[in-house]
């Protein structure tokens, strides 16, 4: 039994085992939050793309583009006053907008699929579209667009990271947080 405790063949073999784990986890890891930090860039660039499509192509809320601001301004070339668009903002996700008429699918659904062609994990419930009224952006009876400027705002929300190194944080997820661009509305079209 003495001679067994003593017997140093094989240490460096028990040794090289222990340092590999630890070495294979770090050199995994770092890719694990390399990948990460490429599909956080990948789903921030996603919404920039979105934005961007959103403001030149045609509104998800169609009655917005019609809204005749005339009225609340109290004539052509002025300004449309604050609460004259309500609610402030519209809010448009894969299931409706929360005003002015039914969402424009095949609209809604062009930009989502701008957004996928620059991160493929988007999907149409991750995204919602926001109209935002800032008074003096626009003026009633604009003959070439609609009578108001509004902010969009495009978010991406609701995306999962699938961590895949065991042992460093098993085989966990992370719901990155939402995602936003806005840009002025200035060249929308419907």
């Amino acid at each position: 039994m003495r001679r067994f405790w003593h017997d140093n063949r094989g240490i460096s073999s028990v040794e090289f085992a222990i340092v590999a784990v630890v070495f294979l986890m770090f050199l995994f890891g770092i890719v694990d939050f390399g990948r990460a930090m490429w599909e956080w860039n990948s789903a921030a660039k996603a919404t920039h793309g979105g934005v961007r499509y959103a403001v030149v192509h045609n509104m998800v809320a169609p009655g917005l583009f019609t809204y005749d601001g005339v009225g609340a301004a109290g004539g052509n070339g002025i300004p449309i006053p604050a609460g004259a668009i309500s609610p402030n903002p519209v809010v448009c996700t894969s299931a409706g907008c929360n005003g002015y008429g039914p969402l424009d699918t095949t609209a809604f659904n062009a930009i989502v699929t701008q957004m996928q062609q620059i991160y493929s994990r988007v999907l149409a419930e991750n995204v919602v579209v926001e109209y935002l009224h800032v008074p003096g952006l626009g003026f009633a009876g604009n003959p070439y667009g609609p009578d108001f400027v509004p902010i969009v705002t495009v978010k991406l929300q609701g995306m999962v990271f699938d961590w895949s190194t065991p042992g460093l944080f098993g085989f966990a997820s992370l719901t990155m947080p939402p995602f936003a661009a806005s840009m002025p509305g200035e060249d929308l079209a419907n």
